[in-house]
């Protein structure tokens, strides 16, 4: 495990200056019942990696052809794309249980040995798996709905090399608002680092799964590394998601301010994080609109939520003729299955603008340029 992940877990023991002892109590309980699983689960994880040099060595000369990265401002559909692209047989992406327990090869063939003894016993360990599954996981169905077999952002098996943005929650340490501008404030060999590490993760995965598939990516937290991939994988596919800044602002702070009161406490410095992530999504929106057009028209699209929501069939079609993808009659009925479902969705996710605080005048000030570039009214007073 890198020497730089050790010493940010150091530094997360180390109080705020100006820290409640009530909220210093808490972050410490949270922290003893974290890092240790935390950080057994990727010693194992890196072990198994290193194993995989040894008896799977023949990951390394695969080739990752024509990926697609399904990249964006946060809640703003890229999960809903992505899970309706992963219905189509040609892609090939993550589920959460692999990037968690299973990011090697060697963990995966451990993992389906035992379910399939499992299986043999009745199944009782896979009845109980299901069990917490929805006991941990369903608490955040609200905000993000998964599960263990649920295709899920790829960057989070990143951990162990600093790639993944969400550690920022756990972790006080500046450094890793870095990674929220990556083609902007990280250097060179960090960026070499990260999609080295993140490459052969990718290698692993197309190599169990078959290695003629097509890797189907989604992060938003890749929107800032677009210029970055776009170098690493020359023949990539980009497809960005866009919303309202109205609703995906406020949003996805109230997403975050969540985890960040899990571990911190609720007395966590709403303004803080509040300045911090209107900042960073401004550079998303920004760093869309500039990166994007510099490649070519066969190697980008992009979805608005507000289009991709209620039509999620025509959508796709569209997003495949541009992409010149011919989609299967298996794929065109899951679609049409899920657009059905779509109009009788309703997100769960609620949240308080108010606590929120966002000023009208700010996501007019530094939002405007993008509700002037899609066409999106302002906010009128009373929305905010």
């Amino acid at each position: 495990m890198p020497t730089e992940f050790l010493a940010l877990f150091f530094r997360s023991w180390l109080p705020a200056p100006d820290q409640p002892a009530r909220q210093l109590w808490r972050r410490w309980l949270m922290l003893l019942l974290f890092w240790p699983l935390l950080l057994t689960l990727l010693l194992i994880n890196e072990l198994g990696l290193l194993l995989d040099r040894v008896f799977f060595s023949g990951y390394r000369r695969v080739q990752i052809k024509a990926p697609v990265f399904v990249v964006g401002v946060p809640r703003s559909g890229t999960t809903f794309l992505h899970r309706l692209l992963a219905l189509d047989s040609r892609f090939c992406t993550t589920a959460l249980w692999e990037l968690v327990f299973a990011p090697s090869i060697i963990q995966r063939y451990f993992w389906l040995g035992l379910a399939r003894l499992d299986r043999l016993a009745g199944a009782p360990l896979a009845r109980l798996l299901t069990r917490l599954e929805r006991q941990l996981l369903g608490k955040l169905d609200d905000i993000h709905r998964t599960g263990l077999a649920a295709p899920e952002e790829d960057y989070l098996a990143l951990a162990p090399v600093i790639g993944c943005f969400l550690l920022v929650i756990p972790l006080p340490d500046e450094r890793l608002w870095r990674l929220a501008r990556g083609d902007r404030e990280l250097s060179e060999s960090e960026k070499h680092r990260i999609l080295g590490y993140y490459r052969g993760i990718v290698q692993r995965h197309l190599w169990f799964h078959g290695p003629g598939r097509t890797l189907l990516s989604k992060n938003p937290s890749f929107t800032p590394l677009i210029e970055s991939l776009a170098a690493a994988f020359p023949d990539a596919r980009f497809i960005a998601c866009f919303r309202n800044p109205t609703q995906a602002v406020p949003s996805q702070i109230n997403s975050i301010l969540v985890g960040a009161r899990i571990f911190r406490g609720r007395g966590i410095d709403a303004d803080y994080w509040r300045d911090k992530l209107t900042d960073m999504l401004c550079f998303y929106y920004r760093h869309l609109f500039e990166t994007l057009p510099r490649l070519p028209e066969c190697r980008h699209a992009r979805i608005q939520l507000e289009e991709l929501a209620p039509h999620p069939y025509a959508t796709v079609s569209s997003l495949y003729q541009r992409f010149g993808w011919d989609p299967d009659k298996d794929f065109c009925a899951a679609l049409k299955n899920e657009e059905e479902r779509a109009r009788h969705y309703q997100s769960g996710h609620q949240y308080s603008l108010t606590g929120v605080a966002l000023a009208r005048q700010r996501l007019a000030r530094d939002f405007g340029f993008v509700y002037q570039h899609l066409g999106y009214p302002l906010p009128a007073p009373e929305q905010i």
